[in-house]
């Protein structure tokens, strides 16, 4: 039978459309995969256009204890909870420090921070890792008090503010780096108290929300004069005054949300998504989730992690401060399954598998 030759560019359209499991799989194929499926930027990029254009993107998480340690767990998986259901990642470089802060995913590219001082960025998938430039301000004792990640596609960048502050000194020190300028550039912000040490990315802006119960946004795309902007949270949240506790998230249908409860009440968790951005009336409850009380306010519910629009929360829970474990739950099927972590520091973010990478 003769052979068919398929045009490479064929080959390379059809590729585009398959998982990233499957392609890392292909590199044994032949030089040319390897070196396509690896190396070829256009390829990382438009096999990930694709996968978020088709929406088969898979809602992972990556969490990480102390060592440090990393696993990740698949949120849409029916045996979330099973010891089976999760898998370890190691590290492709020696850990400088024992004490790792997960600053935030963008593009299936992760970026961490050792001692508050070392960032690196590391896609899990591949094993590309790259160490970034130190912060321009001298690393506080105290650690950072918020931070987050995000891109730009308009100019291909990724962003990284970090926010520190003494508590002892009344100092803050703050920077944003920028993977096209390979730089970091101080900023002159007033650090806030939130519930969150990573902010939430939606418009090409972070979120957090203030123990106040104020939601600041920090819009990435500024140039020269950074700065926060406040936007308001439901009314019945916002009038509590600080008697509420609670997460910001986006939900699949890209809207703000958010996860809160009442010191009053930490025993029912209210789930709310912002219909039209920065529109304090658009916000819309979607539904409650009720548990049975836990001793402690703060023993519950730590930090939500996504929301979407069938009721899947995933979060972060605390029980009696012995550990701390990953909570997936439907509210409309009255399920709850618990993914533990034996361990009293456990950090976490989202994260979606690609090949794409940060070069100079």
């Amino acid at each position: 039978m003769e052979e068919a030759n398929l045009p490479e560019e064929m080959i390379v359209l059809i590729l585009t459309w398959l998982p990233v499991k499957s392609l890392l799989r292909f590199t044994c194929v032949s030089k040319r995969f390897h070196s396509i499926i690896l190396s070829d930027p256009k390829f990382a990029k438009s096999q990930f256009e694709a996968a978020r254009d088709r929406k088969t993107l898979d809602h992972t998480l990556i969490y990480s204890v102390k060592g440090p340690r990393f696993g990740s767990l698949d949120l849409g998986t029916p045996s979330f909870g099973d010891p089976s259901s999760a898998r370890n990642l190691n590290l492709p470089f020696q850990s400088p420090a024992p004490a790792v802060a997960l600053l935030g995913s963008c593009n299936g590219i992760v970026f961490l921070a050792f001692d508050e001082k070392i960032v690196y960025v590391w896609n899990p998938s591949t094993g590309f890792f790259k160490k970034l430039p130190h912060p321009v301000f001298s690393p506080i004792e105290n650690g950072f008090l918020i931070y987050g990640v995000g891109y730009l596609p308009a100019t291909d960048d990724y962003r990284v503010l970090v926010v520190s502050v003494d508590c002892i000194d009344d100092k803050d020190g703050a920077a944003v780096y920028s993977s096209r300028a390979h730089a970091w550039k101080t900023l002159e912000v007033a650090a806030f108290s939130s519930f969150s040490f990573e902010g939430t990315l939606l418009k090409e802006a972070l979120h957090w929300l203030s123990i106040r119960n104020e939601i600041f946004a920090f819009d990435l795309t500024q140039q020269e004069e950074y700065k926060f902007r406040k936007m308001l949270p439901p009314l019945c949240v916002g009038d509590d005054n600080g008697q509420n506790h609670g997460h910001l998230g986006v939900s699949a249908g890209g809207c703000l949300s958010l996860a809160c409860c009442s010191t009053d009440a930490a025993d029912c968790i209210h789930v709310w998504v912002m219909r039209e951005y920065d529109v304090r009336d658009s916000w819309t409850k979607l539904f409650n989730l009720k548990f049975d009380p836990p001793k402690e306010p703060w023993d519950y519910i730590h930090g939500a992690v996504l929301v979407v629009e069938t009721g899947m929360v995933a979060g972060i829970i605390v029980h009696n401060n012995y550990y701390r474990g990953l909570v997936k739950i439907l509210h409309n099927e009255d399920k709850c399954s618990l993914y533990k972590v034996e361990d009293i520091w456990l950090d976490c973010i989202q994260y979606q598998e690609s090949l794409l990478r940060i070069d100079d």
